[in-house]
């Protein structure tokens, strides 16, 4: 008998959901929160900062389990109750949305959220902080979607909605955005602000929240070096990018982190689909989402972003 959490019982809620979101008035919703347990109004006043993990998740992989873990379990977030959001955007600012429909989508979010659970509770009780009686609190994972495909949007439409908003005092919790390197370079592209074309849309992002940063380890050199990579954000800080509107500030607001492990890409995950390398797939993107996909049949003879 399935569980009423699983992600094949909840797809009806997503198809639903999803159907009514683009008329409703929000353009951020949460519809689903994991533990199941975790009250689906406004998380606990304790929490002062929500870790926003947004991708495509076509399909979730390992790479985005790492990118989770290591924000959660940083020396500023350890033993504190965390709160992470994953973000789907309905609409993408280089994506046609394929081939895995968004409720199928959410669904192996879903998974990845338990995983997530699993391993940070895993590490809390191998290092000792865990508190008897209080593990369920240590950590809630929402599922989020938006209209926005712009980040500066996506954290003004989190703040508006208020649902992280503390009730007692107003106060809403600073947004920290989890990204690949190639999302910061497209965060600083300024082709995606137009009418003109410069970074000012940033201020609405920079002001109040801050971004980390993964760096690309990947075979090649797409990304380049580390020392490559981190002059992205060096060029902020040395005025470089001033007169596009980039402000010097911004860079103390972005922390640059080593990636781990293994290059793990969707593209890649899908590819192995195609292919039948279904040990491919698992150590791509795990156990849970490899069945999932295996029993929905995702991926089979296409290819997309």
């Amino acid at each position: 008998m399935q569980s009423s959490q699983s992600p094949s019982v909840l797809l009806p809620h997503f198809r639903t959901s999803l159907q009514s979101f683009p008329s409703s008035p929000s353009t951020f919703l949460v519809l689903h929160t994991l533990p199941p347990s975790t009250p689906s109004s406004s998380p606990s006043p304790r929490i002062r900062t929500v870790h926003v993990l947004d991708s495509s998740f076509n399909p979730p992989t390992r790479a985005h389990l790492r990118i989770a873990l290591s924000a959660l379990t940083s020396s500023n977030n350890a033993s504190k109750p965390q709160r992470l959001l994953l973000l789907l955007a309905t609409q993408n600012a280089d994506k046609v949305p394929k081939p895995a429909a968004f409720e199928q989508r959410l669904a192996m979010m879903t998974i990845l959220a338990q995983d997530i659970l699993d391993q940070y509770h895993f590490n809390a009780n191998s290092h000792g902080c865990a508190v008897e009686g209080v593990d369920e609190e240590l950590l809630a994972v929402d599922i989020g979607v938006t209209t926005h495909p712009y980040f500066h949007d996506k954290a003004i439409s989190i703040d508006d909605t208020d649902y992280y908003t503390e009730q007692s005092t107003g106060e809403k919790p600073q947004q920290v955005h989890l990204l690949g390197f190639d999302s910061l370079t497209r965060l600083l592209d300024t082709k995606y602000y137009p009418p003109t074309h410069t970074l000012d849309p940033l201020f609405a992002l920079f002001d109040k929240h801050r971004i980390r940063v993964t760096r690309r380890i990947e075979d090649g050199d797409k990304y380049g070096t580390v020392e490559d990579q981190d002059r992205v954000r060096e060029a902020l800080a040395n005025g470089q990018r001033e007169s596009e509107g980039g402000k010097k500030e911004w860079a103390e607001r972005i922390e640059m982190v080593e990636g781990e492990g293994e290059a793990v890409s969707s593209t890649k995950a899908r590819e192995g689909v195609i292919n039948g390398d279904w040990a491919l797939v698992e150590r791509l993107v795990g156990k849970g989402v490899r069945e999932y996909i295996q029993e929905e049949r995702l991926y089979v003879g296409v290819n997309g972003g």
